[in-house]
């Protein structure tokens, strides 16, 4: 019996076609919504990705698989070009949340416990997100200012591959945090 919920897609591309559309998917899955058959489809902001390898014989396969969090309306369609997803609805929000405490762990471990330069999409994902985050008036607006000017120190930390002074800044952003949640938790 088929699925009714099923939405697959199926391509066959040259080799350099098949690299132009996995830097396409990749630009989607960051922005956290994907296009299966023209329907927008949003994906869970902390899902898992299972990417599946095979090589038998002279064929190579690949299969990708993660969770959707549901299928797009038109009107959300809309919003998810000009407006982050997290600023459409609480459920969004606390996606976004939970994937900075996520990527705020890993990159705290990075710089203060290992002393290694977090990975370059965590950082810019994670600054992206501390400034989507700082749109909720409602979510703790007498802490975005000096949350925000962290933020930026942090980056440009990063940006210097400046180690010592990422781990200040780690430091300083959790406290910003630490501070806000009590606040307003």
């Amino acid at each position: 019996m088929p699925d009714s919920n099923k939405k697959k897609r199926e391509f066959y591309l040259s080799v350099n076609e098949a690299a132009e559309k996995l830097r396409a998917l990749a630009a989607e899955l960051e922005k956290g919504v994907v296009t299966i058959n023209e329907e927008k489809c949003s994906m869970a902001a902390d899902t898992d990705v299972k990417i599946g390898l095979k090589a038998k014989g002279d064929t190579f396969s690949a299969k990708l698989k993660f969770k959707l969090a549901n299928a797009l309306s038109e009107a959300e369609e809309g919003e998810t070009e000009s407006t982050p997803a997290a600023e459409t609805n609480d459920e969004s929000y606390m996606d976004l949340k939970r994937r900075m405490s996520k990527d705020f762990k890993a990159i705290k471990k990075s710089c203060i416990q290992d002393q290694v330069l977090p990975e370059s999409d965590q950082i810019e994902r994670f600054y992206r997100d501390s400034k989507t985050m700082c749109t909720y008036p409602s979510k703790g607006k007498d802490f975005f200012e000096t949350y925000l000017e962290q933020a930026d120190l942090f980056y440009k930390a990063f940006k210097a591959s400046d180690l010592t002074a990422m781990g200040t800044a780690v430091t300083a952003l959790g406290e910003r945090r630490k501070s806000c949640h009590e606040k307003h938790k």
